[in-house]
């Protein structure tokens, strides 16, 4: 009996030694991560409902994710588009309202500045879009500014702000935005070194081979540097 005893402390003792029997791991449940994968399935979801033009259901779908999680921007944005896509500009705004709150950017600001904009508030917009710039300057951010501007009739600040995003990154769009804007300012003396950029840009520039072809057919006088540049 002792014997018996003396082999199972033993045995014991050894089988402790080399590490005891193997754990089991038990999968753990990652709440989080459940919930952004269920995030993500109802999104796809929605967006295939939006695809068919289900609008009701897809705005149920999304408000369904912002009961799991009340502060996911992108499903804001998502359901602010959704509701101007309806021609519903109030609930679109206040969903963009939400997401400049939760996580202010140059984006945020920027689709709250254009919600503004398209409901015929271009104060509102001004404000939204000179945040979306303070937070991160581009050429649409730019635009939005100078759209809102020209709503409000301040030329000079169109084209100051048309002079700022020519400066940021200058293309022919934005240049021939900036033209279209001297113009209505009656500065038509800085055309000629605003063509004369768009050419060393894009020498084939269609705009100003038509306008080039057009003065020809008037027979008017133009100024000399787009003699020079259109061609």
């Amino acid at each position: 009996m002792i014997a018996l005893l003396v082999i199972a402390v033993a045995s014991f003792v050894l089988f402790r030694l080399l590490g005891g029997a193997p754990r089991l791991r038990v999968r753990r449940n990652h709440p989080a991560q459940a919930a952004a994968t269920k995030i993500q399935e109802l999104t796809e979801y929605a967006g295939r409902l939006e695809t068919t033009k289900k609008y009701t259901g897809a705005e149920k779908v999304y408000l369904q994710i912002l009961k799991i999680d009340h502060r996911h921007v992108p499903t804001y944005t998502r359901l602010a588009a959704l509701y101007t896509a309806q021609q519903n500009v109030t609930d679109a705004i206040e969903c963009f309202q939400i997401a400049t709150q939760l996580s202010p950017s140059g984006e945020t600001f920027y689709n709250l500045g254009l919600a503004y904009y398209n409901n015929q508030n271009p104060m509102k917009a001004v404000a939204s879009f000179e945040k979306a710039i303070m937070f991160e300057p581009s050429v649409p951010h730019y635009i939005g500014l100078a759209k809102a501007f020209n709503r409000l009739h301040d030329g000079d600040r169109v084209v100051s702000t048309l002079e700022q995003a020519v400066a940021f990154e200058p293309s022919p769009k934005v240049l021939w935005l900036l033209a279209d804007a001297y113009t209505a300012a009656g500065r038509t003396e800085e055309l000629p070194a605003i063509y004369e950029r768009i050419k060393e840009l894009d020498p084939r520039d269609k705009r100003l081979r038509t306008l080039r072809a057009a003065a020809k057919a008037s027979g008017r006088h133009r100024p000399a540097k787009l003699d020079k540049t259109a061609s």
